[in-house]
């Protein structure tokens, strides 16, 4: 589809639309690569926020941490990390400072 909108339309798009089509594509192709097409958007923005907080503090974030930023309800971001961590994008560890949170890395970053 995007072929033939591409060929098709991208000669006539100005160049603010056609940066925008760009990375929708290249986010596309990261999808697919990732395997995380079939993630809900609520799963994907909140995989977005673990990959932002990761990128500025490698040691990992915690749950609340995750909410706050993601602005989701703690019950959504904690069903996506189990299905994150099930999938094996994700690792969760129990917080030694305070059982109810966990700490969250990335599978390549702990």
């Amino acid at each position: 589809m995007y072929n033939f909108i591409k060929q098709s339309y991208y000669v006539n798009m100005n160049e603010f639309y056609r940066n925008i089509f760009d990375a929708l594509i290249m986010l596309d192709g990261l999808e697919k690569d990732l395997n995380i097409r079939h993630f809900s958007p609520n799963e994907l923005r909140v995989f977005y926020t673990i990959i932002t907080q990761n990128a500025l503090n490698e040691e990992g974030s915690n749950i609340t941490e995750i909410v706050n930023c993601s602005g989701m309800s703690r019950s959504t971001v904690y069903k996506t990390l189990k299905k994150l961590s099930n999938e094996g994008i994700i690792n969760l560890t129990q917080s030694e400072d305070d059982g109810r949170e966990s700490l969250i890395t990335l599978v390549g970053n702990s």
